[in-house]
């Protein structure tokens, strides 16, 4: 039967809720470590493109890492804001 409100003595409660960014990724890559291996595999693979871009179109690669850049800047503005509103 399912328990209908959760008990403030159980320790497992909220373990995982109260895990950082990095403790939960680090949690995720010892539960899957192909998930692991495959996304760096990716990200070597973008950042070998990018190289072999820059080489041969060096304004494009230009144009693709301001982008980047400028989506990461947003990305962190929006968590910095989204983390100041919620707490």
């Amino acid at each position: 039967m399912a328990r209908s409100e959760s008990s403030a003595d159980d320790p497992d409660e909220d373990t995982f809720a109260a895990l950082t960014l990095k403790e939960r990724i680090a949690v995720a890559t010892a539960q899957d470590p192909s998930k692991a291996i495959v996304v760096i595999l990716l990200g070597l693979f973008a950042l070998t493109f990018l190289v072999a871009l820059s080489l041969v179109f060096p304004v494009v690669a230009g144009l693709f890492l301001l982008g980047t850049l400028l989506l990461v800047a947003v990305a962190v503005g929006g968590y910095v804001v989204l983390t100041r509103l919620g707490g």
